[in-house]
């Protein structure tokens, strides 16, 4: 029996996702019994004042600067220009992985953010484990790509093609959906829900975000609260200032929910009929698995834009362009079930359930399969020796 074996998870804290994928992963793992885990933030661990410099940026980029997010992120794909300042990056998350490989000895590592230092180390060094990506985005950056890498596992069958594309082979590529809680399959693939009257209430869900990235949004709510037969729930997350805010404003609408964070955000997605939420790899891998219709709200020009058009494209979605778009959406659904149904299907389609599980299969396999062949090769020198 195979000792139980020990991973390296890198991740990065730009945003929520990569986290939350890191958490789906180290939950699978666990639920294995397999708990020999070291969680890497790597670029914060290599060098916390500029990460956490960059990260501010990257934080208000979604409010100010959107242009200039959208600059720096096409202009660090490497298809399209050759970026410096990665390099420089780069170079403090390779020093990073060597002192982690040099102290640990690994039997895989699960890359979670998009990087070159991961490929740069090992080909430098020649490791003999698995190296894999798995991708939270449902569009391609070249910062992901590497033939170094031996396994991605990605969102969707056109992000396949968009790797084939770039010259990976198909053989290392698995469509395996993006690592969500396990709450939100254990929902999504329940019994299905009786259809609902046309007359009945609905109920609308939006997800505000922690950076206030809907600026009118209070006049949004006001504009659908005068809708008949709608309640209305408002997620503000970290937001505190725009809690309190949207709490002493619609104290007096017993229909308008305000809550700051929610525990079980697949609860409250599974009961409503409509939801309004920006297009993270995240946020959209957890409406699929429900089948919640989405309004997306305007993009920020980078990996969250190339989401949204994707969405828009597959009829999984409907995207904004402005805040002005959202409530005549939101009306076009209430009005629509035949739209509605037809989202529901679409997502349907595109679902992959339980993606944590199929990386962790594949991983472990390859785990299994490289040392079954070490072991091979040490007896072959044993016998051969003798």
């Amino acid at each position: 029996m195979l000792k139980s074996p020990k991973i390296l998870l890198l991740t990065g804290s730009y945003g929520n996702g990569h986290l939350e994928v890191t958490r789906a992963l180290v939950a699978e793992l666990n639920k294995r019994g397999i708990t020999d885990i070291v969680v890497s933030d790597l670029f914060y661990e290599a060098h916390p004042i500029l990460t956490n410099v960059t990260k501010q940026l990257y934080l208000k980029s979604f409010t100010k600067g959107q242009s200039i997010y959208g600059f720096l992120y096409y202009n660090s794909d490497a298809r399209l220009t050759d970026f410096r300042i990665d390099r420089i990056i780069d170079r403090y998350g390779y020093v990073r992985i060597n002192q982690l490989m040099n102290t640990y000895s690994f039997d895989a590592v699960i890359n979670t953010f998009p990087m070159q230092a991961l490929p740069i180390y090992k080909q430098k060094n020649k490791q003999n484990i698995p190296f894999v990506n798995v991708l939270t985005d449902f569009c391609l950056h070249s910062r992901w790509l590497s033939n170094e890498i031996d396994h991605f596992f990605v969102a969707c069958d056109s992000l396949k093609d968009e790797l084939v594309a770039s010259e990976i082979s198909p053989e290392k590529i698995t469509v395996s959906g993006i690592p969500i809680k396990e709450r939100f399959y254990q929902l999504g693939m329940g019994e299905a829900d009786t259809l609902q009257n046309e007359n009945q209430t609905k109920h609308l869900v939006v997800s505000a975000g922690a950076f206030g990235v809907l600026k009118k949004l209070p006049n949004l709510i006001e504009e659908l609260s005068f809708q008949k037969d709608l309640t209305i729930t408002v997620v503000c997350g970290q937001n505190k200032e725009l809690y309190e805010l949207l709490t002493e404003q619609f104290k007096s609408k017993p229909f308008i929910t305000i809550l700051s964070y929610v525990e079980d955000m697949a609860n409250l997605m599974k009961q409503a009929d409509i939801m309004v939420t920006k297009p993270g790899g995240i946020s959209l891998s957890e409406a699929i698995a429900l089948q919640t219709p989405l309004i997306l709200t305007p993009a920020v020009p980078g990996q969250e834009l190339d989401n949204a058009k994707l969405f828009e494209k597959e009829g999984m979605a409907i995207m904004t362009q402005q805040e002005s778009e959202i409530v005549p959406a939101v009306l076009h659904l209430l009005k629509n079930p035949t739209a509605v149904s037809e989202l529901k299907q679409n997502m349907k389609k595109h679902f992959y359930p339980y993606a944590a599980a199929v990386i962790i299969d594949n991983v472990l396999t390859t785990i299994e399969k490289s040392t079954s062949s070490k072991e091979n090769d040490n007896e072959k020198e044993f016998i051969s020796y003798r």
